[in-house]
């Protein structure tokens, strides 16, 4: 079988993506199964394919090797952060989005607290290791999260899922910080300038990214609505226009230093806060679709990799300090820390609950981990990407099979007097 398939590599190649590009065409008559987990389904493909022989390409190979997974999964993080930014209805204000706002200053990083002690105290990481690792595993994903997030712009959304989604879409931006940090402390000989840190990887580049997405937003919205934009001619270019406000809020975010998953999530929410037209909703519902499609094929080949990787590279070199970091982070850190920065909101146990469980892992990790070790030379980077993966693949286990039943009755949303008011005569607000 090994010899079959290392003489026909690229038609198997084409085989087994094309099976699983299908694969995906059945996930709407099957999303109330409790049992059918798409994520879990590709990665187990992945991991036999290594088994029996499939190339597999290893971050902890040769650098061209680790490049690929960097921007791989690079890009379909920014994809799917540009979708999550057009999806929200609910307008990014202090007291509707207070659930993302606690997360983001409560959640985030107490687990990022709690990772760090774990990575040095049990994974054996050094201190610069562990803070990389726990700025990798800190973020809700905005990929694997899919499974959780709010649906089409302008369909029925609750606050638990525009909780779970407006987090994932900023926490992947503001986890950053600490990658740099980790990255400073593996290249510190000395003193660490925590100055610098907080002034240039915090201040400037929380910043300059948030300036960046709304530039590009504010800009790429009034070419599109004007007289010669596509959303006023033939509307057919939805996938193209995602592309473009995609990839320019990333890369002149990038340019000028500032953190570009950031720029693409506020770059996506600034055009839904300038498109208050009602004729523009068949065309914002037209670009999320073209964006959940494009990470739908994105995320069926990454999950494969995954796979391979874990069946060709990791499954044997495992510990159990693997084990138990990553049953800590999803069944008792992100829950605990989730719940404790919700207590005093006015909102529902259950509702509560739920926000706090399903703080997926996912393409973020592994992005942030490719990047961080590809900038510096960290001290046992095979321990770090044994934790991030048994992490993921727990994470993908338990929250994609337990979501589709649990989030189906989830959510009260939080709303001022003027949404309430909105509410009760069935006007949706829009972003």
């Amino acid at each position: 079988m090994t010899d079959f398939i290392m003489q026909n590599q690229i038609a198997f190649y084409y085989s087994l993506i094309g099976a699983a590009f299908m694969g995906l065409t059945f996930q709407p008559a099957f999303r109330d199964k409790m049992l059918f987990n798409i994520p879990i389904i590709y990665i187990v493909v992945g991991i036999v394919g290594a088994l029996i022989g499939l190339p597999v390409i290893n971050p902890m190979g040769t650098e061209i090797e680790a490049k690929i997974v960097e921007h791989a999964s690079e890009l379909i993080v920014i994809i799917s952060l540009a979708g999550a930014g057009l999806s929200i209805d609910l307008k990014a204000r202090w007291r509707t989005w207070q659930p993302t706002w606690r997360l983001l200053a409560i959640a985030m990083p107490l687990t990022i607290l709690c990772v760090v002690w774990l990575g040095i105290n049990l994974a054996g990481l050094s201190v610069a290791g562990a803070v990389l690792l726990a700025g990798a595993l800190a973020p809700t994903d905005p990929v694997l999260a899919r499974s959780v997030s709010v649906g089409s712009p302008h369909s029925e959304q609750d606050g638990t899922r525009t909780a779970l989604t407006s987090e994932a879409g900023l926490n992947d931006g503001l986890a950053f910080p600490f990658i740099w940090l980790a990255v400073g402390l593996a290249l510190a000989t000395g003193d660490f300038s925590w100055g610098n840190w907080i002034l240039e990887d915090v201040i400037y580049r929380i910043t300059t990214g948030i300036i960046a997405g709304l530039a590009v937003g504010w800009c790429l919205t009034k070419i599109l609505f004007s007289s010669i934009g596509d959303a006023t001619n033939n509307r057919s270019n939805a996938a193209l226009v995602l592309l473009a406000a995609t990839f320019l809020s990333y890369g002149l975010a990038e340019l000028v230093h500032g953190y570009g998953f950031l720029s693409v999530f506020i770059s996506a929410r600034a055009a839904r806060a300038l498109t208050k037209d009602t004729k523009a909703e068949p065309y914002e519902n037209k670009t999320h679709k073209s964006a959940d499609q494009l990470e739908s094929i994105l995320l069926a080949v990454i999950l494969l990799w995954f796979g391979t990787f874990i069946g060709g590279s990791l499954w044997h070199v495992w510990t159990w300090q693997d084990f138990a970091i990553a049953l800590a982070v999803v069944f008792i850190i992100r829950p605990l820390a989730g719940w404790i920065s919700l207590l005093g909101h006015n909102m529902d146990k259950t509702d509560r609950a739920k926000i706090a469980f399903f703080g997926i892992r996912g393409m973020g990790s592994i992005f942030y981990a490719a990047f961080g070790l590809n900038q510096v030379d960290f001290a046992n980077p095979e321990r770090i990407w044994c934790v991030i993966s048994f992490t993921i693949l727990i994470s993908a286990l338990v929250h994609g099979s337990l979501s589709n039943r649990w989030m189906t009755d989830a959510g009260v949303e939080e709303t001022d007097d003027t949404d309430s008011e909105n509410a009760k005569t069935g006007e949706k607000e829009t972003a």
